[in-house]
């Protein structure tokens, strides 16, 4: 587990000093390390990942979505977005929230545009983290209602999304 933590500490790292996602540390993401989801390629290397970060019992967000640049566009965001929300269910949280710079990601699994004052949990943190110094980068925010069972999202192939 240890090991994982390191290589998703990699993974994130570059999208971090980006302002594209909140930076981590290793010892946070050891001692969250059950709630990290991730993809690994054929030599067991991390390559993609996403954790689910809990408010409260029923409240949790999808953060620290990163896929490997030489992965991208292979639906492994999707897949471990997935796993985040099988893991909420576990934990029978009922809605997620996620922030994002682009809107299509997040819509396409059925998340829908809300506004962060909506989790003030969220801003505290926001907050906490600006007066220390992070800066923070604007991002647009979408909620997902979980239901008690789980269905596969019906996924839309590029071209037919497109209209081609």
């Amino acid at each position: 587990m240890r090991a994982d933590a390191g290589q998703i500490l990699e993974l994130v790292n570059p999208y971090a000093a980006q302002g594209l996602m909140l930076p981590r540390t290793l010892d946070q993401i050891a001692s969250r390390i059950d709630s990290y989801v991730v993809a690994a390629d054929a030599g067991g290397r991390v390559i993609a990942c996403a954790a689910l970060e809990e408010y409260s019992p029923s409240l949790a967000e999808v953060s620290s979505v990163a896929v490997a640049p030489a992965h991208h566009g292979n639906g492994l965001g999707t897949q471990v977005v997935l796993g985040v929300e099988r893991v909420a269910r576990s934990r029978d949280i009922e809605e997620l929230f996620a922030l994002s710079l682009t809107d299509q990601f997040f819509l396409s699994l059925s998340y829908k545009p809300t506004t962060i004052s909506r989790y003030p949990e969220k801003l505290a943190r926001y907050d906490a983290l600006s007066r220390s110094g992070v800066d923070i980068v604007p991002k647009r925010c979408f909620q997902k209602t979980l239901g008690k069972e789980w269905n596969p999202p019906r996924l839309v192939s590029r071209r037919r999304a497109r209209g081609a």
